[in-house]
């Protein structure tokens, strides 16, 4: 005859407690009422290591009792241990766990304690068990010390950078400063040597004159470069919802003159409102312009848009032209101070205008970058304003 699948086998009650003996869980297993039914070696071991005596903790006892009453070093869990014990009981909830220090003078101890319940026919029980997480619980807390170390080394770097960042931008705004002068003198004493001696001057002497004349004004376009990146570092931000597309048309107005004369496709696409400060963004349209009109130079007729489209969180907007582009090669160059990816016999320039657009949308809590394909030119992330 087939057996039935609810059929069991009695084991004798001494091989159920060399079962429980042989868990290296401290387990104990309490009736309806809180009386502990049957417990195994390990949870006698824990119990008196802990200040605990059979009486009290041993097969017969109350366990809610003992736990409402408890004394020692782990006595602060006994109240909300037993709290959880009753609810389970009841079957007002469906598990208890709880983490809980456990430390002796010898050494620091964590255990958690879980109870679950089962029922034995009409009978209600559940099993309490006490397992020891001291190595899990110390691997916890050096993972955190280690976090708030790594954390705090990050902040005292940010502020040794912003520190080191202040003192650069200072200094560039006092050398600038400082370089006017000068170069006003030779550019002045420049003409007037020009004047004094133009009938005494050969051929070369004009051409050395020449190249001076030419590096004293690249020179004092240097300080302007300089200026300007001194004031997108230190200029206050004025926050405030700011229409991009009246922000662009004014850059390109402020182009006029190096648009005259040359045949150009404007085009002007959807921009969004962003929240910004319209003097500093003008600027950094103002730079992307001016690159744009300097190397689509050498063509009869050029092509630049600015445009935009949205993305989950954020505001894309492209400045292109079908200008010279650039070997994307070199691409990380672009943002950097002084960095020239042309000959400045072709153009003109001392590569501190992109500079000056990183500074102005990183302020903004956005990004720039460059992008080489048909069409190449800058790309900007500005973030959504709230509600967006």
């Amino acid at each position: 005859m087939r057996p039935s699948a609810r059929a069991s086998i009695d084991l004798p009650a001494q091989a159920v407690q060399a079962a429980l003996d042989a868990l290296q869980e401290t387990i104990a297993i309490i009736d309806g009422r809180g009386v502990i039914c049957a417990v195994n070696a390990a949870w006698t071991d824990f119990m008196q290591a802990n200040g605990g005596d059979p009486q009290s903790c041993g097969v017969g006892a109350n366990y809610l009792t003992a736990c409402d009453e408890a004394q020692g070093p782990c006595s602060d869990e006994g109240p909300p241990v037993a709290q959880g014990l009753r609810a389970v009981l009841r079957g007002e909830r469906p598990d208890f766990s709880l983490e809980y220090p456990c430390h002796s003078p010898q050494e620091q101890r964590w255990y958690r304690v879980q109870v679950r319940p089962f029922q034995s026919g009409q009978a209600r029980y559940a099993t309490v068990v006490h397992e020891n997480v001291t190595e899990h619980k110390l691997m916890e807390i050096r993972s955190d010390d280690l976090d708030a170390e790594v954390a705090q080394g990050v902040l005292s770097q940010t502020a040794d950078l912003r520190q080191e960042n202040s003192e650069l931008d200072a200094f560039i705004g006092a050398v600038s400063h400082d370089l006017r002068a000068p170069v006003r003198h030779l550019q002045g004493f420049l003409n007037v040597l020009r004047r004094r001696a133009a009938d005494r001057l050969h051929e070369e002497d004009h051409r050395v004159l020449d190249i001076l004349d030419a590096s004293s004004q690249r020179l004092n376009s240097m300080i302007d470069e300089l200026l300007g990146l001194s004031r997108a570092s230190h200029t206050a931000i004025q926050i405030r919802p700011v229409n991009l597309a009246q922000v662009v048309l004014r850059a390109w107005a402020n182009m006029a003159p190096e648009t005259q004369g040359r045949e150009i496709d404007w085009i002007a696409g959807d921009l969004p409102v962003v929240r910004g400060d319209p003097e500093l963004l003008r600027l950094a349209f103002e730079n992307l312009l001016s690159n744009a009109l300097k190397y689509t130079g050498g063509r009869t007729a050029a092509r630049i848009e600015v445009g935009s489209h949205e993305e989950e969180r954020s505001w894309v907007v492209f400045v292109q032209d079908d200008g010279v582009g650039f070997d994307p090669r070199y691409t990380h160059r672009l943002f950097g101070a002084f960095q020239r990816l042309h000959h400045e016999k072709e153009f003109q320039g001392i590569g501190l205008g992109l500079l000056n657009v990183k500074r102005i949308i990183e302020r903004h809590g956005g990004e720039v970058w460059a992008e080489s394909h048909p069409g190449d030119g800058a790309t900007l992330r500005f973030p959504k304003p709230p509600g967006q």
